[in-house]
């Protein structure tokens, strides 16, 4: 095998991601890797090991002993240690019990109702949404369709106006990159916009899921002020990011062989196992949100002390061969592609993964309907990954639209 020379998290690292995973996955399950921002992680990297890592009561998610981790790196290091609101004392970054109170006191209100009943809602949108673009020159896929419609989705489930969606955009999009200098200012500037919009639902409260989760109850638990303020950052960046990656990530590897577009468009029936699919092949979550050791554990025969910040590599643990056959070839209507770590494993799956599955499936249904010769507007080396360790995603996709 050749020699992998692309460090990770490294300048050229995030464009050659798939290629850094199925090199470095072969020659051990642990690596050793430093964040741009200066926070030294282990990073696991096979499938079976990610997936007990996932679940491991070792592995703790424990807000402050986290926080204080990374702090404690940051000032070392130079580097201001404030952390942004996404390391807040939300669901995330909890252990059990305070885990399972928040995520109890969300999923109370994000029900799988509340997510059915907006699916007629979105087909509406994504029809509105398919109805402005061209077909006679090269579209930016990202920017018209993957991101507004699950920014658009979020900001309906939660009552933000969609006013101020440019904002919102330009602050996500600093949140997910691991530089402070960019993360903090948005951080605050979310902030202090979410500050205003919870004393405004508090004031005259709505049927979104935001002012369900601030009205003051008589009885029985409730969200105090930093962890609604957490769980909204929370919410409102991972409810739409990973749609976007994952919506604009299936759509380029379907393209890069349009005969699966065309046979996508001649049978819809076969969508969402390409959905599958494409989160097994190229997760729009790269790693997964960060841990750190409270004692020794051992680990592909790599034994990582006490104290360590740990993350799984999603990506890589996917494509695995020795989980999936031919893991790192796309194959529409694998059996066991659901199998993938996509949207993690253990107490801490994902929540919003229905919402994200089904805003992804109207969206490929719609766009392989209407534009069943669509094609790639650019090669594969001039589409840019975003410089994030957790997320996933193309800067831009053009494609060229065609029915």
């Amino acid at each position: 095998m050749t020699p992998c020379t692309t460090a990770l998290f490294g300048e050229n690292y995030w464009n050659q991601s798939l290629a850094v995973a199925d090199a470095l996955r072969p020659q051990a399950s642990v690596h050793r890797a430093t964040l741009p921002n200066q926070v030294r992680v282990w990073v696991i990297s096979q499938y079976d090991d990610a997936r007990a890592a996932l679940s491991d009561p070792r592995l703790s998610k424990d807000n402050a002993g986290l926080t204080a981790i990374i702090r404690d790196q940051l000032a070392a290091a130079g580097q201001e240690a404030d952390l942004s609101n996404m390391f807040a004392p939300h669901m995330m970054f909890n252990d059990d019990p305070a885990h399972a109170r928040l995520r109890a006191l969300v999923a109370a209100k994000f029900t799988r109702g509340r997510v059915r009943a907006l699916r007629p809602w979105i087909e509406q949108l994504a029809t509105a949404v398919l109805d402005e673009l061209p077909v006679d020159r090269p579209v930016d896929l990202i920017d018209t369709v993957a991101f507004p419609l699950p920014l658009n989705v979020i900001c309906q489930l939660l009552g933000v106006p969609l006013d101020d969606r440019e904002y919102l955009r330009e602050w996500t999009a600093a949140l997910m990159e691991d530089l402070p200098e960019r993360a903090l200012p948005a951080s605050r500037e979310m902030e202090r916009y979410f500050d205003r919009l919870i004393a405004a639902r508090r004031a005259v409260p709505g049927d979104d899921l935001l002012s369900a989760l601030v009205q003051q109850s008589e009885h029985g638990d409730q969200l105090t002020p930093p962890e609604l303020m957490g769980t909204l950052f929370l919410l409102f960046v991972a409810g739409h990011e990973t749609t976007t990656n994952l919506i604009g990530n299936t759509v380029r590897h379907l393209l890069a062989e349009p005969s699966r577009w065309r046979r996508l468009a001649a049978d819809p029936g076969l969508v969402p196992a390409a959905i599958e699919e494409s989160l097994r092949y190229d997760s729009p979550v790269r790693m997964a949100t960060h841990r750190f050791t409270t004692e020794d554990v051992a680990y592909g025969g790599v034994v990582i002390p006490a104290g360590e910040i740990v993350l799984v590599w999603l990506q890589s643990a996917n494509r695995d061969d020795n989980r999936f056959p031919r893991a790192t070839d796309l194959v529409l209507g694998r059996a066991d592609a659901a199998a993938h770590l996509s949207f993690g494993h253990g107490i801490h799956y994902c929540l919003g993964a229905p919402l994200g599955r089904m805003e992804a499936e109207i969206v490929l249904r719609a766009l392989t309907q209407r534009f069943p010769d669509a094609r790639l507007a650019a090669s594969a080396h001039e589409l840019q990954r975003r410089p994030s360790a957790i997320m996933n995603g193309y800067v831009g996709l053009p494609v060229r639209l065609a029915g």
